[in-house]
């Protein structure tokens, strides 16, 4: 698993419940509730296994420390997105015609 080489700027809160998302972790990647409920609902094992989430009660609460283990952990993807656009074979539809 990918490890975190420099600090947050901004300190990750120790923990926020969902519907409070908007407010007390605004600076946490996806920024608000209705993001975040779709990243919860494709990742949830993945997020309990890093120890990101956790209930009390009737609230699903983030854990700040496992979410960005979690967070981490989804680096490995980036080298398996690949953004058609940035392909040499497309460089004619950026560049108004002109083959590289």
């Amino acid at each position: 698993m990918p490890t975190i080489k420099t600090a947050p700027t901004v300190p990750v809160p120790h923990s926020w419940d969902l519907k409070s998302w908007k407010s007390t972790a605004a600076h946490v990647w996806p920024h608000d509730e209705i993001a975040a409920r779709r990243i919860l609902r494709a990742h949830r094992a993945e997020l309990q296994a890093a120890g990101a989430l956790t209930r009390i009660g009737r609230n699903l609460v983030f854990l700040g420390n496992g979410y960005m283990k979690w967070l981490a952990s989804q680096a490995a993807q980036v080298t398996e997105f690949d953004v058609p656009m940035n392909r040499p074979e497309h460089a004619a539809k950026r560049f108004g015609g002109q083959k590289y």
